[in-house]
Protein backbone atom coordinates (compact mmCIF):
# COMPACT_ATOMS: atom_id res chain seq x y z
CA UNK A 1 0.00 0.00 0.00
CA UNK A 2 1.64 3.45 -1.27
CA UNK A 3 2.49 5.31 2.01
CA UNK A 4 0.57 9.11 1.70
CA UNK A 5 1.93 11.92 3.58
CA UNK A 6 -0.09 14.68 4.46
CA UNK A 7 1.20 18.31 3.32
CA UNK A 8 1.33 20.55 6.58
CA UNK A 9 0.76 24.41 6.46
CA UNK A 10 1.76 26.71 8.51
CA UNK A 11 0.31 30.52 9.28
CA UNK A 12 1.70 33.10 10.88
CA UNK A 13 -0.58 35.10 13.22
CA UNK A 14 0.05 38.38 14.36
CA UNK A 15 -1.02 39.32 18.09
CA UNK A 16 -3.13 42.72 17.37
CA UNK A 17 -2.62 43.28 21.38
CA UNK A 18 0.73 44.39 21.19
CA UNK A 19 2.76 45.15 18.28
CA UNK A 20 5.97 44.31 20.49
CA UNK A 21 4.82 40.39 20.90
CA UNK A 22 6.32 37.93 19.10
CA UNK A 23 5.01 36.38 15.79
CA UNK A 24 2.99 32.93 16.69
CA UNK A 25 3.77 30.29 13.83
CA UNK A 26 0.97 27.66 13.86
CA UNK A 27 0.24 24.89 11.73
CA UNK A 28 -2.46 25.54 9.51
CA UNK A 29 -4.33 22.47 11.12
CA UNK A 30 -4.38 23.91 14.65
CA UNK A 31 -5.45 27.40 13.87
CA UNK A 32 -8.48 26.03 11.92
CA UNK A 33 -9.70 24.61 15.39
CA UNK A 34 -12.72 26.00 16.36
CA UNK A 35 -12.97 27.45 20.47
CA UNK A 36 -9.70 26.86 20.38
CA UNK A 37 -7.19 28.49 23.66
CA UNK A 38 -3.67 29.33 22.97
CA UNK A 39 -1.32 29.32 25.97
CA UNK A 40 2.10 31.56 25.42
CA UNK A 41 4.73 29.90 24.89
CA UNK A 42 6.42 31.57 27.75
CA UNK A 43 3.66 32.29 29.76
CA UNK A 44 3.98 32.27 33.35
CA UNK A 45 2.06 29.58 35.64
CA UNK A 46 -0.51 30.42 38.24
CA UNK A 47 0.93 28.11 41.05
CA UNK A 48 3.66 26.69 42.15
CA UNK A 49 3.48 22.77 42.56
CA UNK A 50 5.02 20.08 44.70
CA UNK A 51 4.51 17.00 45.84
CA UNK A 52 5.06 15.26 49.32
CA UNK A 53 4.94 11.72 49.98
CA UNK A 54 1.64 10.75 51.79
CA UNK A 55 1.42 6.44 51.50
CA UNK A 56 2.50 3.64 49.19
CA UNK A 57 0.67 0.54 48.48
CA UNK A 58 2.34 -2.78 47.45
CA UNK A 59 4.05 -5.95 49.27
CA UNK A 60 3.36 -6.65 52.39
CA UNK A 61 4.22 -9.20 54.98
CA UNK A 62 1.68 -11.72 54.11
CA UNK A 63 0.49 -10.21 50.56
CA UNK A 64 3.44 -10.81 47.61
CA UNK A 65 2.02 -9.23 44.62
CA UNK A 66 3.51 -11.29 41.73
CA UNK A 67 3.19 -8.67 38.80
CA UNK A 68 1.51 -5.32 39.01
CA UNK A 69 -0.59 -4.44 35.99
CA UNK A 70 -3.36 -1.29 36.35
CA UNK A 71 -4.40 0.23 39.28
CA UNK A 72 -7.20 2.70 40.22
CA UNK A 73 -8.51 4.94 42.78
CA UNK A 74 -11.62 5.40 44.27
CA UNK A 75 -14.11 8.31 45.59
CA UNK A 76 -12.66 7.34 48.95
CA UNK A 77 -9.52 7.13 48.22
CA UNK A 78 -8.81 3.57 48.37
CA UNK A 79 -6.51 1.76 45.62
CA UNK A 80 -7.08 -1.48 43.83
CA UNK A 81 -4.41 -3.10 41.77
CA UNK A 82 -4.31 -5.51 39.22
CA UNK A 83 -2.36 -8.49 39.91
CA UNK A 84 -1.30 -10.27 36.33
CA UNK A 85 0.26 -12.84 37.13
CA UNK A 86 -2.13 -14.32 39.92
CA UNK A 87 -5.31 -12.62 38.13
CA UNK A 88 -6.30 -11.24 40.70
CA UNK A 89 -7.27 -7.53 42.24
CA UNK A 90 -5.87 -6.00 45.72
CA UNK A 91 -7.39 -3.97 47.22
CA UNK A 92 -5.94 -1.22 50.19
CA UNK A 93 -7.13 1.37 52.35
CA UNK A 94 -6.42 5.11 51.85
CA UNK A 95 -2.82 4.62 54.25
CA UNK A 96 -1.75 1.95 52.43
CA UNK A 97 -2.70 -0.43 54.36
CA UNK A 98 -3.92 -3.93 53.11
CA UNK A 99 -8.04 -4.42 52.75
CA UNK A 100 -8.71 -7.95 51.09
CA UNK A 101 -7.82 -9.70 47.54
CA UNK A 102 -10.83 -9.40 45.19
CA UNK A 103 -11.69 -12.42 42.66
CA UNK A 104 -9.72 -14.92 41.22
CA UNK A 105 -8.07 -16.85 38.37
CA UNK A 106 -10.36 -18.67 36.75
CA UNK A 107 -13.70 -18.80 34.06
CA UNK A 108 -16.80 -18.60 36.69
CA UNK A 109 -18.45 -15.58 38.35
CA UNK A 110 -15.85 -13.00 39.69
CA UNK A 111 -13.29 -14.57 38.63
CA UNK A 112 -10.33 -13.84 36.25
CA UNK A 113 -8.24 -14.80 32.68
CA UNK A 114 -6.60 -11.53 31.48
CA UNK A 115 -7.49 -7.86 34.12
CA UNK A 116 -7.42 -4.87 31.46
CA UNK A 117 -8.35 -2.04 33.16
CA UNK A 118 -10.22 -1.10 36.60
CA UNK A 119 -12.91 1.39 37.02
CA UNK A 120 -14.67 2.23 39.98
CA UNK A 121 -17.78 3.96 40.04
CA UNK A 122 -21.34 3.90 39.86
CA UNK A 123 -21.58 2.20 43.51
CA UNK A 124 -19.38 -0.89 41.62
CA UNK A 125 -15.91 -1.56 40.75
CA UNK A 126 -15.86 -2.36 37.16
CA UNK A 127 -12.94 -4.72 36.06
CA UNK A 128 -12.34 -5.27 31.90
CA UNK A 129 -11.12 -8.84 31.24
CA UNK A 130 -10.30 -9.41 27.95
CA UNK A 131 -9.39 -13.02 28.33
CA UNK A 132 -12.98 -13.92 28.97
CA UNK A 133 -14.23 -10.84 27.30
CA UNK A 134 -16.62 -9.26 29.94
CA UNK A 135 -16.61 -6.84 32.63
CA UNK A 136 -17.19 -7.87 36.04
CA UNK A 137 -18.94 -6.12 38.86
CA UNK A 138 -18.37 -5.98 42.56
CA UNK A 139 -19.82 -3.91 45.25
CA UNK A 140 -17.33 -1.55 46.43
CA UNK A 141 -19.38 -1.57 50.29
CA UNK A 142 -18.63 -5.00 50.32
CA UNK A 143 -16.05 -5.92 47.36
CA UNK A 144 -18.35 -9.10 46.71
CA UNK A 145 -18.90 -10.12 43.11
CA UNK A 146 -22.32 -8.86 41.54
CA UNK A 147 -22.10 -9.86 37.99
CA UNK A 148 -21.00 -9.77 34.62
CA UNK A 149 -21.23 -8.14 31.56
CA UNK A 150 -20.55 -9.62 28.07
CA UNK A 151 -18.44 -7.67 25.87
CA UNK A 152 -18.92 -9.25 21.97
CA UNK A 153 -16.02 -8.93 20.09
CA UNK A 154 -15.20 -10.83 17.45
CA UNK A 155 -11.56 -10.86 16.11
CA UNK A 156 -11.42 -9.84 12.84
CA UNK A 157 -8.52 -9.17 11.01
CA UNK A 158 -8.14 -6.73 8.06
CA UNK A 159 -5.32 -5.21 6.11
CA UNK A 160 -2.36 -5.84 8.46
CA UNK A 161 -4.23 -4.61 11.16
CA UNK A 162 -6.82 -5.66 13.54
CA UNK A 163 -8.89 -3.93 16.83
CA UNK A 164 -9.01 -4.99 20.31
CA UNK A 165 -10.50 -3.64 22.85
CA UNK A 166 -7.71 -3.03 25.58
CA UNK A 167 -9.18 -0.30 28.01
CA UNK A 168 -12.92 0.91 29.24
CA UNK A 169 -14.91 3.91 31.21
CA UNK A 170 -18.15 4.67 32.23
CA UNK A 171 -20.10 6.78 30.09
CA UNK A 172 -23.62 6.21 32.07
CA UNK A 173 -25.37 3.99 34.24
CA UNK A 174 -26.63 2.33 30.80
CA UNK A 175 -23.49 2.53 28.69
CA UNK A 176 -19.31 1.62 29.05
CA UNK A 177 -17.36 3.15 27.01
CA UNK A 178 -14.91 0.35 25.57
CA UNK A 179 -11.71 1.55 23.67
CA UNK A 180 -10.37 -0.07 20.95
CA UNK A 181 -6.75 -0.21 20.13
CA UNK A 182 -4.87 -1.69 17.23
CA UNK A 183 -2.55 -4.63 16.87
CA UNK A 184 -0.62 -5.48 14.34
CA UNK A 185 -0.88 -8.90 12.16
CA UNK A 186 2.04 -10.89 10.45
CA UNK A 187 0.34 -11.41 7.74
CA UNK A 188 -0.45 -8.55 4.79
CA UNK A 189 -3.54 -8.05 2.43
CA UNK A 190 -4.67 -5.82 -0.27
CA UNK A 191 -7.52 -4.25 1.63
CA UNK A 192 -6.63 -0.26 1.65
CA UNK A 193 -7.52 -0.38 5.96
CA UNK A 194 -6.55 2.95 7.47
CA UNK A 195 -6.36 1.94 11.20
CA UNK A 196 -8.18 4.07 13.70
CA UNK A 197 -8.02 3.55 17.73
CA UNK A 198 -11.29 3.81 18.43
CA UNK A 199 -14.26 4.28 21.28
CA UNK A 200 -17.66 2.18 20.84
CA UNK A 201 -20.66 2.83 23.54
CA UNK A 202 -21.63 -0.64 24.87
CA UNK A 203 -25.71 -1.05 25.96
CA UNK A 204 -25.58 -2.71 29.33
CA UNK A 205 -29.29 -3.20 29.21
CA UNK A 206 -29.40 -4.90 25.73
CA UNK A 207 -25.24 -6.03 25.59
CA UNK A 208 -24.80 -5.11 22.41
CA UNK A 209 -22.66 -2.24 21.22
CA UNK A 210 -24.70 1.27 19.77
CA UNK A 211 -24.15 1.78 15.94
CA UNK A 212 -21.22 4.05 15.15
CA UNK A 213 -18.29 5.18 17.02
CA UNK A 214 -17.86 8.17 19.66
CA UNK A 215 -14.25 8.54 18.15
CA UNK A 216 -11.71 7.93 15.79
CA UNK A 217 -8.22 8.74 16.48
CA UNK A 218 -4.86 7.99 14.73
CA UNK A 219 -2.92 5.23 16.01
CA UNK A 220 0.26 5.59 17.71
CA UNK A 221 3.36 4.97 15.92
CA UNK A 222 5.59 1.93 15.67
CA UNK A 223 7.83 -0.20 13.32
CA UNK A 224 6.98 -2.92 12.61
CA UNK A 225 8.74 -5.58 10.72
CA UNK A 226 7.57 -8.64 8.82
CA UNK A 227 9.53 -11.49 7.37
CA UNK A 228 8.90 -15.37 6.60
CA UNK A 229 5.36 -14.78 8.48
CA UNK A 230 6.80 -13.79 11.68
CA UNK A 231 6.42 -10.18 12.74
CA UNK A 232 8.38 -7.91 15.43
CA UNK A 233 7.15 -4.49 16.84
CA UNK A 234 8.89 -1.88 18.89
CA UNK A 235 7.56 1.37 19.45
CA UNK A 236 10.78 3.48 20.63
CA UNK A 237 9.98 6.40 23.26
CA UNK A 238 10.60 9.40 20.15
CA UNK A 239 7.70 7.33 18.37
CA UNK A 240 4.45 9.95 18.44
CA UNK A 241 1.97 8.35 20.98
CA UNK A 242 -2.12 8.99 20.64
CA UNK A 243 -3.53 9.26 23.79
CA UNK A 244 -6.99 9.04 25.06
CA UNK A 245 -7.87 9.58 28.57
CA UNK A 246 -11.52 10.09 30.43
CA UNK A 247 -12.61 11.76 33.70
CA UNK A 248 -15.89 13.42 34.81
CA UNK A 249 -17.83 12.31 31.16
CA UNK A 250 -15.29 14.43 29.49
CA UNK A 251 -12.80 12.72 26.70
CA UNK A 252 -9.59 14.43 25.59
CA UNK A 253 -7.34 13.44 23.12
CA UNK A 254 -3.79 14.06 22.66
CA UNK A 255 -1.14 12.66 19.65
CA UNK A 256 2.30 13.94 21.84
CA UNK A 257 3.75 15.60 18.77
CA UNK A 258 2.48 18.52 19.81
CA UNK A 259 0.59 20.34 23.30
CA UNK A 260 -2.19 20.01 21.39
CA UNK A 261 -5.66 18.85 23.70
CA UNK A 262 -9.10 18.42 22.22
CA UNK A 263 -11.97 17.71 24.64
CA UNK A 264 -14.87 15.90 23.62
CA UNK A 265 -18.04 14.81 25.05
CA UNK A 266 -18.82 11.10 25.80
CA UNK A 267 -21.09 11.63 22.67
CA UNK A 268 -18.18 11.89 20.37
CA UNK A 269 -18.65 15.76 19.66
CA UNK A 270 -16.24 17.95 19.40
CA UNK A 271 -15.84 20.98 22.27
CA UNK A 272 -12.78 23.01 22.29
CA UNK A 273 -9.11 22.68 21.85
CA UNK A 274 -6.16 23.82 24.21
CA UNK A 275 -2.62 24.44 21.97
CA UNK A 276 0.71 25.99 23.74
CA UNK A 277 3.88 26.25 21.32
CA UNK A 278 6.86 24.17 22.26
CA UNK A 279 10.39 23.99 21.15
CA UNK A 280 11.27 20.04 21.62
CA UNK A 281 14.31 18.68 22.68
CA UNK A 282 16.35 17.56 19.37
CA UNK A 283 16.97 13.94 19.23
CA UNK A 284 20.23 12.71 18.39
CA UNK A 285 20.06 9.90 15.89
CA UNK A 286 23.59 8.60 17.18
CA UNK A 287 22.96 8.45 20.59
CA UNK A 288 19.66 6.56 20.07
CA UNK A 289 21.47 3.99 17.89
CA UNK A 290 24.15 3.98 20.38
CA UNK A 291 21.22 2.68 23.38
CA UNK A 292 20.07 -0.08 21.17
CA UNK A 293 23.58 -1.22 19.91
CA UNK A 294 23.88 -4.23 22.11
CA UNK A 295 20.31 -5.41 21.40
CA UNK A 296 20.02 -8.61 19.02
CA UNK A 297 18.71 -8.94 15.42
CA UNK A 298 15.99 -7.96 14.11
CA UNK A 299 15.58 -5.25 16.99
CA UNK A 300 19.26 -3.13 15.96
CA UNK A 301 18.10 -3.67 12.63
CA UNK A 302 14.87 -2.36 13.25
CA UNK A 303 15.90 1.15 14.94
CA UNK A 304 18.96 1.39 12.54
CA UNK A 305 16.81 1.15 9.47
CA UNK A 306 14.43 3.81 10.64
CA UNK A 307 13.40 7.47 9.82
CA UNK A 308 13.94 9.19 13.06
CA UNK A 309 12.37 12.27 13.48
CA UNK A 310 14.57 15.82 14.18
CA UNK A 311 12.94 15.94 17.62
CA UNK A 312 11.36 14.53 20.34
CA UNK A 313 7.76 14.32 21.16
CA UNK A 314 6.32 17.27 22.94
CA UNK A 315 5.29 14.60 25.71
CA UNK A 316 5.12 11.07 26.87
CA UNK A 317 2.45 10.86 29.47
CA UNK A 318 -1.26 12.43 29.79
CA UNK A 319 -3.85 12.50 32.82
CA UNK A 320 -6.91 14.30 32.97
CA UNK A 321 -7.67 14.51 36.94
CA UNK A 322 -11.18 14.54 38.30
CA UNK A 323 -11.57 18.22 37.92
CA UNK A 324 -10.58 18.17 34.48
CA UNK A 325 -7.40 19.43 34.62
CA UNK A 326 -4.61 18.31 32.30
CA UNK A 327 -1.13 16.96 33.46
CA UNK A 328 0.73 16.37 30.67
CA UNK A 329 5.04 14.97 30.78
CA UNK A 330 7.09 17.43 28.45
CA UNK A 331 10.60 16.32 27.31
CA UNK A 332 13.60 17.69 27.85
CA UNK A 333 17.06 17.68 27.14
CA UNK A 334 17.11 16.28 30.94
CA UNK A 335 17.18 12.50 30.15
CA UNK A 336 16.09 11.68 34.08
CA UNK A 337 13.14 14.09 34.39
CA UNK A 338 10.22 15.66 32.42
CA UNK A 339 8.64 18.70 32.88
CA UNK A 340 5.00 18.18 33.85
CA UNK A 341 3.21 20.86 32.98
CA UNK A 342 -0.85 21.22 34.11
CA UNK A 343 -3.48 23.06 32.23
CA UNK A 344 -7.16 23.66 33.40
CA UNK A 345 -9.62 22.83 30.72
CA UNK A 346 -10.17 26.49 29.85
CA UNK A 347 -6.63 27.22 28.70
CA UNK A 348 -5.10 28.20 31.54
CA UNK A 349 -0.88 26.71 32.61
CA UNK A 350 -1.84 26.52 35.98
CA UNK A 351 1.61 25.30 36.49
CA UNK A 352 4.90 23.68 36.21
CA UNK A 353 7.06 20.97 38.34
CA UNK A 354 10.52 18.94 37.35
CA UNK A 355 9.69 15.14 37.75
CA UNK A 356 11.52 11.65 37.64
CA UNK A 357 10.91 9.87 34.53
CA UNK A 358 11.05 6.93 37.05
CA UNK A 359 7.98 7.96 38.68
CA UNK A 360 5.23 8.07 36.06
CA UNK A 361 2.51 9.37 37.35
CA UNK A 362 -0.67 7.16 36.11
CA UNK A 363 -3.61 8.94 38.28
CA UNK A 364 -4.49 12.06 39.46
CA UNK A 365 -7.57 12.10 42.19
CA UNK A 366 -8.86 13.82 45.31
CA UNK A 367 -5.94 16.25 45.75
CA UNK A 368 -3.25 13.37 45.12
CA UNK A 369 -0.98 12.05 42.13
CA UNK A 370 -0.46 8.10 42.41
CA UNK A 371 2.76 7.08 40.77
CA UNK A 372 4.18 3.66 40.31
CA UNK A 373 7.48 3.33 41.08
CA UNK A 374 10.32 0.42 41.00
CA UNK A 375 12.77 -0.52 43.68
CA UNK A 376 16.36 -0.01 41.92
CA UNK A 377 17.66 -2.81 44.25
CA UNK A 378 14.86 -5.46 44.51
CA UNK A 379 13.23 -4.78 41.30
CA UNK A 380 9.92 -4.66 43.25
CA UNK A 381 7.14 -2.21 41.83
CA UNK A 382 5.10 -0.28 44.46
CA UNK A 383 2.42 2.69 43.83
CA UNK A 384 3.03 5.66 45.89
CA UNK A 385 0.60 8.69 46.94
CA UNK A 386 2.12 12.29 46.66
CA UNK A 387 -0.52 14.85 48.22
CA UNK A 388 -0.55 17.39 45.57
CA UNK A 389 0.12 21.32 47.15
CA UNK A 390 -0.80 24.37 44.85
CA UNK A 391 0.60 27.46 45.93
Amino acid sequence: MPRILPLFFTLILFAAACSNEPNVEIPAEIASLENLTIIEADAKPVYSISLTPAASYGDTEDVMIGQMGQFSVDEIGRVYVADFSQNVIHAYAPDGSYLRQIGREGDGPGEFRRINAIRPGDRYLHVLDTGAMRISRFSLDTHTFVGNQAVPFEFKAEGGFVSFPGNFHIASSDHYLIHFGTGFTSALDNSDIEPKDRGQLLNRATGEFEEGFVYEFRISEAIVHREGGSMSIMSPDYKRRSLTVVNNNQLTHGFSEDLLFKFYDLDGAYQKAVWQPYEKPELNRNEVLLEYADRDEPWRGMIRNDNMPETWPAYRHLVLDDENRIWAAAYTDDEETYDWRVFSDEGELLGTFTWPRNREIAEIRNGSAYTRETDEETGLQEIVKYRIQLN
